[in-house]
């Protein structure tokens, strides 16, 4: 739109400079009259060259008006192309948001059976469990493996892990630390030795 305004000034400039020149022209062919009587040259025939140039320049000026005109309806159409774009993406995101809403729901149900899964074993509930049992354990080392037992059974697909299996995963796994949880009910033991986490009342 800046190009085609400056067309225009340009064309206007002309226009002026051609007005001026056919006024100059008269007025001197006017003037050579009065004081030889005479011309030089053929003033009729530079007349009608002017009044040409001046045709030709005006016809520019009509395609120039026209190429701004039709300059401003296109962005027109693309500032309404714009806001109808802008209009659309706001819905979608306004639907979006709506339709996400639900899904926040069941993830926070779901981190807080997470949580009412697994509570650390308090240090008197520890102080229950006889010597024999649970040994030279530690509370720490007692709810470490307890806390990654809790993880690992959190996909309700899992069936019971073995010893070995606990060890692979890096668990903190020892005899009185299974026997301690066996003992306060947090986990129970097969036949083969494959334990599974029993739920807290």
């Amino acid at each position: 739109m800046e190009t085609v305004d400056k067309l225009e000034a340009m064309f206007q400039k002309a226009e002026a400079d051609i007005e001026y020149v056919e006024k100059r022209l008269k007025f001197d062919f006017m003037a050579n009259a009065r004081e030889a009587g005479t011309f030089e040259g053929n003033p009729v025939q530079l007349l009608e060259n002017l009044s040409a140039i001046k045709a030709r320049h005006a016809a520019l000026c009509a395609q120039v008006e026209e190429i701004a005109a039709e300059q401003k309806r296109s962005m027109d159409s693309i500032r309404a192309h714009l806001d109808t774009t802008v209009q659309l993406v706001q819905q979608l995101q306004n639907t979006a948001d709506v339709q996400a809403v639900p899904t926040e729901q069941p993830q926070t149900q779901a981190q807080s059976e997470s949580q009412n899964m697994h509570e650390e074993v308090s240090e008197g509930t520890f102080e229950t469990v006889p010597r024999s049992v649970r040994g030279n354990l530690k509370l720490n080392d007692l709810n470490t493996l307890y806390k990654q037992l809790s993880e690992y059974f959190s996909d309700k697909n899992r069936g019971p892990i073995s010893t070995q299996r606990m060890k692979k995963l890096n668990m903190k796994v020892s005899d009185s630390a299974l026997k301690t949880l066996q003992h306060l009910k947090l986990v129970e033991l097969d036949k083969k030795g494959l334990v599974s986490l029993l739920a807290r009342d």
